[in-house]
């Protein structure tokens, strides 16, 4: 079993909030994946830089970072000996100049240790720097970097003004206006070419370099223009080879330094990271945590750091009360509670700072968590089943400074076994030094908070005139259902809640037969249909058609086959389509229709029946 459940805590969706302040997209893959601190100094030093780039932040200070988003696959070029061009290396000479920068801002912050010692990690690259701004200008070589390529340059320019010139003297000359079939310059393969009317091909000396479709026209390009265009070429082909050159040479140079560019930019990733945390707490007004190792926890007015306008949380666990057992109505607040304390140690692991007046969190080795519904149909197991599996994987796994989170614990089952059962869990994980807090409904896990001395018990308040829940948190007191006063306020008939006061108060169940006379119904009436395995069904949820499996172990569900994976959906949405006896053979192995993967069936099958060829592939 996974330690923790992003999903369903709701972690992951937090390290996205905080990715997204990142520049680089370095630093957001590791604000999403970098692993938690669990051992105080090292969670202490992540606070620390945090709060140093927060106090950066509060005096108006800019940080200079620049997005290193095109730079690796650029030095993976280098790497390989291949050549940058002119616009790439501009952007490496970008990231150096940044590092320079970067090391000068943090030289000066002489009150901040942490963030000053990156100063000295940074390698300043002033010579590859200037080297490239210099041979380098606005995307292509400069004509600082060669005498002979700014020379070739001009010679160039000349060159297409002679060819203009040649070419506007034919275009304006009287002799050439009757020839012309029109009075402009088509280029056709490289060539600069005038079209010219078929019958005056003789006037122009020149070669023809293309013939319209219809043959009326011609393209001819001057012989004078010829000459010019033949010298623009070696001309340009001489530029060409002194440009790469200059390319090769400065893409060679960042080889040799390629070592202290990637650490340059290691380093900016680091303390993108740490920018990021800090934005994020200025963003949401949080507070640093204070740690401790005597595994408290106590938040003052907490929020839920997902939600909007959240209703603060203020709790106290610890010495010697590990235990904290909540008690509410439904939708009352009792699950975002436990993902608050969860998340409160989670997000402090990152170095994050938390939305909350004042806060002290213990540092935990593990956070597990057991919320929602833990059914798995592809394994067969039921809610209950499900989530006993993986609460027998915590008590494999817990230790002393381990926080646990569980959500109405054996709710899935007879209450009595399931009451028993969770009992027992939570008296064996306060055994262990855990932090354990759990939510329930059932009367004798009350009791049993209320008399053990290692738990707390707390509760959701409620607004009884209102009918609705507070979302408060309220300390040291064990929630009441209050489900008769409610009843009665939502207009439940006196019978009704007279009948439920006395069977509550004495324990009797009442036993009267109704005295209704019903007619005795059509058998149509009573037809209920009966699904066999391998029947074609319609699926009212899904708008779709699936293979019918079994009934499920939950009342009025019945499990199917659809889209490769097995479906619990309501039996009362459910029709028949075709029955399974009109569709197969007698004995016909229905077990067929609820392959999942066929290739892997069929390589199966073929290693039991001792086949070479599936044998050779396993080997």
């Amino acid at each position: 079993m996974k330690k923790l459940n992003n999903n369903e805590l709701g972690f992951d969706r937090v390290r996205n909030m905080v990715a997204d302040y990142a520049t680089t997209p370095e630093a957001k893959d590791k604000l999403q994946t970098m692993h938690l601190r669990t051992s105080v100094n090292s969670v202490n030093l992540l606070l620390n830089e945090t709060a140093e780039m927060l106090k950066v932040l509060r005096t108006g200070q800019h940080v200079p970072f620049v997005s290193s988003d095109s730079l690796k696959p650029l030095l993976q070029k280098v790497d390989k000996g291949l050549i940058l061009n002119a616009v790439e290396l501009e952007k490496v000479a970008d990231l150096i100049r940044v590092n320079r920068l970067l090391k000068r801002f943090l030289i000066k912050q002489t009150d901040s240790p942490i963030l000053n010692s990156y100063a000295t990690e940074i390698i300043i690259l002033d010579r590859l720097e200037n080297d490239i701004y210099h041979q380098i200008e606005h995307g292509e070589v400069s004509n600082e970097a060669d005498r002979d390529l700014a020379r070739f340059r001009i010679q160039v320019n000349k060159i297409n003004e002679d060819i203009k010139t040649s070419l506007q003297h034919f275009l304006q000359g009287k002799k050439y206006q009757n020839a012309l079939q029109e009075r402009m310059i088509v280029e056709r393969d490289g060539h600069y070419t005038l079209p010219v009317k078929a019958s005056y091909r003789d006037v122009f000396s020149g070669q023809t370099v293309d013939v319209s479709n219809h043959g009326s026209t011609v393209y001819i390009e001057p012989n004078k223009v010829a000459n010019l265009v033949d010298q623009k070429i070696q001309l340009e082909s001489q530029i060409s080879a002194i440009e790469m050159q200059i390319l090769g040479m400065l893409s060679a140079e960042i080889f040799e330094k390629l070592t202290e560019i990637k650490q340059n930019m290691q380093i900016i990733t680091d303390l993108d990271v740490i920018l990021a945390r800090a934005k994020y707490a200025l963003a949401i007004g949080a507070v640093r945590p204070s740690l401790n190792i005597q595994n408290k926890l106590i938040l003052v007015e907490m929020k839920h750091p997902l939600l909007d306008n959240p209703v603060p949380l203020s709790v106290e666990i610890g010495n010697p009360q590990r235990g904290l057992i909540i008690t509410g109505p439904n939708a009352g607040g009792k699950t975002v509670t436990l993902k608050t304390i969860a998340l409160s140690i989670l997000m402090t692991e990152l170095g994050l700072f938390l939305p909350a007046q004042k806060c002290d969190i213990p540092v935990c080795d593990h956070v597990y968590s057991l919320i929602g519904d833990q059914q798995d149909i592809d394994n067969s197991l039921s809610t209950f089943s499900g989530e006993m599996v993986k609460i027998s994987q915590v008590l494999q796994q817990a230790q002393k400074y381990s926080l646990i989170v569980l959500d109405e614990l054996g709710s899935g089952t007879d209450p009595d076994e399931g009451s028993a059962l969770a009992i027992a869990t939570l008296q064996e994980l306060q055994l262990r030094g855990c932090i354990v807090v759990a939510t329930t409904h059932y009367s004798t896990i009350k009791d049993f908070s209320v008399k053990n001395p290692a738990f707390m018990t707390a509760s959701m308040d409620f607004d009884l005139e209102k009918l609705t829940p507070t979302y408060r948190l309220i300390m040291n007191r064990a929630g009441e259902s209050r489900a008769l006063w409610i009843a009665e306020r939502s207009g439940m008939p006196q019978k009704v809640l007279q009948s439920a006061t006395q069977i509550l108060t004495t324990g009797e169940l009442p036993l009267r037969k109704s005295k209704v006379i019903f007619k005795e119904p059509n058998k149509k009436e009573h037809t209920k249909t009966i699904f066999h395995k391998g029947d074609i069904v319609f699926v009212g949820d899904l708008n779709k058609e699936a293979i019918f499996y079994s009934d499920a172990q939950v009342a009025n569900k019945i499990v199917v086959f659809v889209d490769k994976e097995f479906r619990e959906v309501p039996i009362k949405r459910v029709e028949l389509r075709r029955k399974a006896q009109d569709l197969y053979p007698a004995g016909y192995n229905l077990d067929l229709l609820f392959i999942k993967d066929w290739q892997k069936y069929k390589f199966n099958k073929d290693l039991n029946r001792g086949s070479k060829k599936a044998w050779k592939k396993l080997k």
